[in-house]
């Protein structure tokens, strides 16, 4: 049934962990995140893209960055039909085969690696939050490594963390010619509604990371606030069977810069996971559960995927069990 139950709030990060300060986690995959020494002395033969809207290119881009010709966001995400509530842009998965043709198009393969940043956008007070949410950055990320691409990065920081270095940007529009891209996916990388609905019943199958805020974990609101889906969603709570609740902003080090905090406190906030085991996370829209996907392959756990739907699909699913810790 799709009743309502209550639940303890679990966990929170931060654990302390004495003696574990600077200390690399074994396993960890350090290469998914660049800094701008990397970018700089790899310029020439990595491909790098620039995620935010065109304007902002125009306006100044790392040297021979590239531009999709839209945000990141809508260059993968397609429409997102949901039951009560009606077609919504750029918040679906577009299908694969379209995704190998707009990749192709944009000049990148299989065989490259790829480095995706951001930037802060917009002025949050007006709602454009574009970048300031959960870095987008991060979603592009976790599609291209759905779609099996073996060699893909995040910048740190973005394109802030470039200036901040006193790196030079440039405003020529830099083009790569169109190429093939054969996806070759990765299945488990993606959880679908359905499968959540069933490891709901099932918690012992999975580990569950809730990357929202404390509000929207305990049922007080569906949305964080003033955002735009508000009203939008039919339920508030979280899914049965969560193992860590880790709001997304506390991998931040700080919310000026955007960079990710130290390894050794990112490990602190997922130590009562078990990287050996397959672990789901979700949010609103994919966006924050991107990132801590990222996190979790950053820090090697085995087998991380991410919601992609997340609670806009589920809070929205007649009979998914939701429950609420008020």
């Amino acid at each position: 049934g799709g009743g309502l139950a209550k639940a303890p709030m679990p966990r929170l990060a931060f654990i302390s962990l004495p003696g574990d300060e600077g200390v690399i986690p074994a396993g960890a995959n350090l290469q998914l995140l660049s800094g701008v020494e990397d970018i700089e002395k790899n310029v020439h033969h990595w491909v790098i893209v620039d995620c935010r809207d065109k304007e902002s290119y125009n306006g100044g881009h790392i040297p021979s960055a590239v531009h999709l010709g839209e945000t990141c966001n809508d260059f993968f995400r397609g429409d997102l039909e949901v039951k009560g509530q009606g077609v919504f842009k750029h918040l679906g998965m577009r299908p694969v085969d379209e995704l190998e043709k707009k990749l192709g198009a944009a000049g990148i393969s299989m065989g490259q690696t790829v480095v995706f940043y951001d930037g802060k956008m917009g002025d949050p007070a007006a709602g454009k939050n574009y970048g300031i949410l959960a870095g987008y950055a991060f979603v592009p990320f976790w599609f291209m490594e759905y779609l099996g691409h073996q060699d893909v990065r995040v910048l740190d920081g973005g394109i802030m963390a470039w200036s901040d270095a006193g790196r030079p940007l440039e405003t020529k529009e830099n083009r790569l010619s169109p190429t093939v891209f054969k996806a070759n996916v990765i299945k488990n990388r993606l959880v679908t509604t359905e499968d959540m609905v069933h490891a709901a019943s099932n918690p012992g199958s999975r580990q569950l990371v809730d990357t929202r805020t404390p509000g929207e974990y305990g049922g007080k609101s569906a949305t964080p606030p003033d955002h735009f889906l508000t009203g939008k969603i039919a339920r508030a709570g979280h899914i049965p069977g969560v193992d860590l609740a880790a709001p997304h902003f506390y991998q931040f080090a700080d919310m000026e810069t955007l960079k990710l905090r130290p390894i050794w406190q990112l490990k602190r906030i997922y130590a009562s996971l078990d990287t050996d085991k397959r672990t789901v996370a979700y949010c609103i829209l994919g966006n924050r559960s991107s990132m801590a996907y990222f996190v979790m392959r950053l820090l090697g756990f085995k087998d991380p995927a991410n919601y992609h739907d997340s609670w806009f699909m589920y809070g929205n699913s007649d009979g998914a069990p939701v429950e609420q810790s008020l």
